[in-house]
């Protein structure tokens, strides 16, 4: 049985956290979820008195579930559970400095992921949906509403590089097709992560703006209030489109049931919504020439640094690092044949690696 006062001083962690901090709501519910393994953890013992309790937490948390699986937690959310539970006790030593007296900073910083739930290293498969899978997904005949809105999702995500939850809570008025642009303004509406704002563009693809394009201007630019989502509801026996001018938490689930529906018609292996995002960086990455091509790449997906983007998303695959090394010390001419054929990068990589270089050097210099 859970603690009482364990189970308050969690809800003014989640309170501070809401009204002080200004944690988006879904966040609150993240620390919601990775809190309770600890609640349950502490059972009826009460936290102050969290050190006496064995098994230690990181051992306890390698099997915690409380969503019913069968499965261990994965490393990397047992990794942000532990860091949720170190700044909660880190509050409490503030908030509560009496009752919390006896737990000390060096037993919070124990309070990290143990050895046995490291994962086994593995080779790192560079996962994204590439431009092919997408006109794959394009060509399966559009047999009802749900098709037509799954497909309209795949070349949206992918043109535009937007987060799933935004195209998820995006109202009409926010899509600017005759400029190519997206508005990604939180006071508008769409939810983007840590509500920045900023326009963005859809890449030039032709054949997928024609299918963005007759969504919008024949299914739901006509009949719908400029503040409906654009990524519209379906009724129940999904034959019509619903006007809806605000989205659930948590609607992007419905774009990834919808994105697994169309690929398993197209025989095309099902990744999350987000490889849209990533596929739409590898794409247009590919096509860069210069430094100023690849800083719009990365403001155009709302990264602060083209840093973040290169290490996040524009990990060369494995063929694009057999061929560079194939190429070391050919002549320049042979050495971009092996690189680009088609992709638009040849020597471009090998400048483009060297800039990215320093720019991190930069700013880890700047962090010092």
């Amino acid at each position: 049985m859970i603690h009482r006062q364990n189970y308050l001083d969690v809800r003014a962690y989640l309170h501070h956290m809401d009204r002080r901090v200004g944690r988006h709501p879904s966040t609150i519910i993240k620390y919601w979820t990775q809190l309770r393994h600890l609640l349950e953890w502490a059972d009826e013992t009460p936290l102050p008195q969290a050190r006496g309790i064995d098994p230690a937490l990181p051992t306890y948390i390698i099997t915690a579930r409380n969503d019913g699986k069968d499965s261990r937690l994965t490393y990397i959310t047992i990794y942000k559970t532990l860091t949720t539970v170190r700044a909660f006790f880190q509050f409490a030593r503030l908030e509560f400095p009496q009752r919390y007296r006896r737990i000390s900073e060096s037993w919070i910083e124990l309070l990290r992921p143990s050895r046995l739930s490291q994962p086994v290293p593995q080779l790192q498969e560079h996962r994204f949906y590439s431009i092919d899978d997408v006109r794959r997904i394009m060509s399966v005949s559009v047999e009802t509403l749900h098709d037509a809105r799954a497909q309209v999702a795949v070349a949206m995500l992918f043109c535009s590089g937007m987060r799933p939850d935004t195209l998820a809570s995006l109202p009409i008025a926010c899509v600017d097709l005759a400029r190519r642009r997206i508005l990604q303004i939180p006071s508008l509406g769409p939810r983007t992560k840590n509500n920045k704002a900023a326009i963005t563009y859809l890449l030039d693809i032709p054949d997928l703006l024609q299918i963005i394009s007759t969504w919008q201007d024949r299914l739901i630019a006509a009949r719908f209030t400029p503040d409906s989502l654009w990524y519209a509801t379906l009724n129940n026996d999904g034959t019509q489109l619903t006007a809806t001018t605000r989205a659930i938490v948590g609607r992007a689930s419905v774009i990834g049931d919808d994105i697994r529906m169309i690929c398993k018609k197209a025989g095309v292996e099902y990744r999350s919504p987000h490889k849209l995002r990533h596929g739409h960086i590898v794409y247009a990455r590919n096509l860069a020439h210069d430094m100023a091509q690849l800083k719009a790449i990365s403001q155009n997906v709302m990264h602060s640094s083209v840093v973040i983007t290169d290490q996040v998303y524009a990990a060369l695959t494995d063929d694009q690092v057999g061929s560079i090394i194939a190429g070391l010390g050919l002549p320049s001419p042979n050495r971009a044949r092996l690189l680009g054929e088609g992709s638009g990068q040849g020597d471009l990589i090998l400048q483009l690696t060297a800039l990215l270089d320093q720019l991190r050097a930069r700013e880890d210099i700047q962090q010092r």
